[in-house]
């Protein structure tokens, strides 16, 4: 999921690159990552952190610190997605056998999920580069050494469509309309859906849609 977030980020930056660059659709992001953003890439980092295996700062490359990154992707599943969504996918179910939700030995349906994605992510992904990814991510601004962000996407003279999700919890789409008012040739789009910001990856008619239009107006 972070390797898919960090793309909208150098799409904004190379919409500079004119003429080689002709348009440019960011989703689901903004300017700059903000406050919330990176309050939360960092509990996902302190995850890791926290797993004895970390070994203050200098882990095993053959005994990394997994478990410490399963908590941290599950921490990522929460932020994805939305409280609407969460009750309607899972709600209060129990899974198997359990039959009162009670203690460490009861097993919540949306427990289980996030136990099997942060399993899921171990075996994709290095907790190392895990960490220096979000921090990465962090340092995301449009308008660092260009006289902030309003005098750097001045200079986007390309048609821009900006994309972001109702529901989106993680970047909210006051964002987005922001990002759109500041390319002199952009507009917002909304996608309407109960996935919050995983919506750019579940909703694909309505981005197909958009993308669609939108280059047919620019062709």
């Amino acid at each position: 999921q972070a390797g898919t977030i960090t793309s909208p980020f150098s799409i904004i930056d190379n919409g500079k690159m004119r003429p080689f660059v002709r348009s440019v659709i960011p989703i689901a992001c903004g300017a700059a990552h903000t406050a919330w953003q990176i309050a939360i890439s960092e509990v996902q980092r302190q995850a890791i952190y926290a797993d004895p295996k970390w070994n203050n700062g200098n882990p095993s490359l053959d005994d990394p610190p997994l478990r410490g990154l399963a908590v941290a992707r599950q921490i990522g599943m929460v932020s994805y997605r939305t409280p609407v969504g969460y009750e309607k996918k899972f709600g209060r179910q129990l899974r198997g056998e359990t039959t009162v939700p009670y203690g460490s030995k009861a097993s919540w349906q949306v427990k289980s999920y996030l136990e099997y994605q942060g399993k899921k992510f171990q075996t994709r992904f290095d907790p190392i580069t895990y960490i220096k990814l979000t921090e990465q991510m962090d340092t995301h601004d449009v308008g660092r050494n260009s006289g902030g962000k309003e005098a750097a996407l001045s200079k986007v003279l390309i048609p821009a469509l900006v994309l972001g999700i109702d529901s989106d919890v993680l970047y909210p789409t006051h964002e987005q309309t922001e990002l759109a008012s500041l390319f002199p040739n952009g507009q917002f789009k909304v996608i309407h859906s109960e996935a919050g910001h995983d919506g750019f990856l579940l909703e694909q008619d309505q981005v197909a849609a958009n993308i669609t239009d939108f280059l047919q107006g620019h062709d």
